[in-house]
């Protein structure tokens, strides 16, 4: 029964059309990711993609390890000669590509918190690198003092707390291929048109009945009621969850395997775009992560959505839901009275990877929490909850 609801999905020639589309789209954001991976040249021409990983890794790896205060002098040392002794732009940055990550720490480090000064290396002593992992916390303090957002004593003590955890010195290594996947707004895009494709799917997995005259025969049959609501509800779970992962993985094979698997261990917090983040996590815990939150919201957003097509029986009205879920919150977060209650919708599931370098906290029995420790179990146990209520609604539905 679960094979026969799976095949009626796909002999709508629409969802067959979108199923080939939304591989087309995730392989298209797989080459995109690859092309913007970019080298330059001694003489300024920028090689990209696959090619350009082979160079910068090559570059990158002379300054593998950890990031102590002697490696940090070293950096400083070299950017320096390099500025005194090359002067043409081209081979300036060239000559820098290796450590122009660790270069841009440092900047950030000994800037005012969020306030990135790019030439700030420029102006610095070899002998000032010593601090860099106390500036972080220090930044971090004048910010919550600062009183530009406003944090309870628990709050700011949390945060503290969090940047005091981060183990140190960090390591560093090429990690292109994870900071491409994790970094870029690719994945997060790409996740949330496999929500929407995949709610067409099954918008019509038990609104079809009703829109085709056929739930009289339905309910009327021996296991209508019972084995085959079970059967539709498996088959909906089956296809959100071999799309889902499907596509997630296959994006990430393109990546991976064109830009490299190393680098896997390193800290997010060594990714330009997550310095600032509360989350002591590596970025194969991130990918993981992203991919894990991005599915339960995958699950709830679809299961919703067909909880809709019961009550309203109608395919199109639940086709929105999907849409409605994952994008429209995106642009109701911009809002400043609806900035805090949309960190809990489940949109922000599907982009957990681009939400480690905010701080969006919760305060419950005095404890204080980052929202993706409170999301993901939250979304969980809705989705969870869902399942049989799903069930019981179609059980009881009445034949008009």
């Amino acid at each position: 029964m679960v094979k026969f609801e799976i095949k009626k999905m796909f002999s709508k020639t629409v969802n067959r059309i979108l199923f080939i589309v939304l591989i087309a789209v995730t392989l298209a954001a797989g080459i995109l990711t690859v092309r913007d991976e970019r080298y330059v040249q001694e003489n300024g021409d920028t090689i990209c993609g696959i090619k350009a990983a082979r160079y910068l890794k090559d570059a990158k790896e002379k300054w593998s390890g950890y990031l102590t205060a002697d490696t940090l002098k070293k950096v400083l040392k070299e950017n320096r000669n390099i500025d005194k002794t090359v002067k043409d732009p081209h081979k300036n940055f060239y000559k820098k590509q290796g450590f122009e990550e660790i270069k841009d720490f440092i900047n950030l480090a000994f800037s005012d918190y969020k306030d990135y000064d790019y030439y700030k290396t420029e102006n610095m002593r070899a002998s000032e690198a010593g601090g860099f992992y106390n500036k972080r916390i220090l930044c971090l303090k004048e910010y919550l003092d600062s009183g530009e957002e406003s944090f309870s004593d628990a709050e700011k003590e949390f945060l503290i707390g969090t940047y005091e955890e981060m183990e140190t010195p960090l390591y560093y290594e090429y990690a292109d291929g994870w900071k491409a996947l994790m970094d870029s707004q690719y994945l997060l895009t790409l996740i949330t048109i496999i929500v929407v494709i995949t709610g067409f799917f099954v918008a019509g997995i038990f609104s079809d009945e009703f829109q085709l005259k056929a739930d009289a025969v339905f309910f009327s049959s021996e296991l209508g009621r019972n084995k085959a609501v079970v059967s539709k509800i498996a088959a909906g779970f089956l296809i959100i969850t071999l799309v889902y992962w499907g596509m997630a993985l296959l994006y990430s094979a393109v990546v991976l395997f064109s830009l490299g698997f190393g680098g896997a261990g390193c800290a997010v917090q060594t990714g330009f775009s997550n310095w600032y983040s509360i989350y002591n996590i590596t970025y194969l815990q991130d990918y993981l992560l992203s991919l894990a939150g991005g599915y339960i919201g995958s699950l709830f957003i679809l299961f919703f959505a067909m909880f809709i097509s019961v009550k309203s029986r109608s395919t199109v009205i639940s086709i929105t839901i999907p849409f409605i879920l994952s994008c429209a919150p995106m642009f109701l977060g911009r809002v400043p009275a609806f900035t805090r209650i949309m960190t809990l919708f489940p949109d922000q599931l599907l982009r957990i990877n681009k939400g480690l370098g905010e701080f969006k906290l919760y305060e419950i029995g005095g404890k204080v929490f980052g929202y993706i420790t409170i999301i993901i179990p939250l979304y969980l146990m809705l989705f969870l909850v869902l399942i049989p209520v799903l069930y019981i609604v179609y059980k009881r539905a009445e034949i008009k």
